[in-house]
């Protein structure tokens, strides 16, 4: 019984995060190493926040972020950490700066993230032009069928000259 209680205190230590990296008190949302604590997840959205505003609303906000993050350590996907802890610890060190209207010197972390916009950007320009190439083609051929059913009616229609004959009120040859 014994072993059970030592087991049992050893792992609510280890969930409450006590002696890990984290600050006092702080909520551990997902253990790990290191763990995801309520803290990091909140200095991310801030960071968010002040990077991207309009997605982070149309995104779903601090929550749908919070669980993303959650779902990142609980799958053991160590890139999206990585990138993660990378910006986190860049917040951190540039905020209390940028609040005091000095801008962060040395090169931007954020341009990994700025290259990959501008080439999706890219991406949906090229698909963009490729269906204004089509709708042009598809506008081409409607014209062309146009022209052919003008032409064939132009061909049915009587050929002569047909004269107003005023005594019987129709048209004679």
């Amino acid at each position: 019984m014994s072993k059970f209680r030592g087991l049992t205190f050893s792992a609510l230590l280890v969930l409450a995060g006590v002696g890990g990296p984290t600050r006092a008190g702080e909520k551990v949302l997902v253990p790990g190493d290191p763990p995801l604590t309520q803290g990091m997840v909140d200095d991310y959205c801030r960071y968010v926040a002040w990077r991207w505003p309009q997605a982070f609303a149309r995104a779903g906000g601090p929550q749908r972020l919070e669980q993303l993050a959650v779902n990142d350590w609980k799958n053991g996907d160590k890139a999206r950490q990585h990138d993660f802890l990378a910006d986190l610890k860049w917040w951190r060190e540039n905020s209390p700066k940028l609040a005091a209207g000095d801008a962060p010197r040395g090169p931007d972390p954020r341009q990994p993230a700025r290259d990959l916009e501008a080439i999706q950007l890219l991406r949906l320009q090229q698909l963009n032009d490729a269906r204004q190439l089509q709708i042009r083609a598809l506008s081409n051929l409607q014209a062309s069928h146009h022209e052919t059913m003008m032409l064939i009616i132009d061909n049915m229609r009587p050929s002569g000259r047909y004269e107003h004959n005023p005594a019987t009120g129709r048209y004679d040859r």
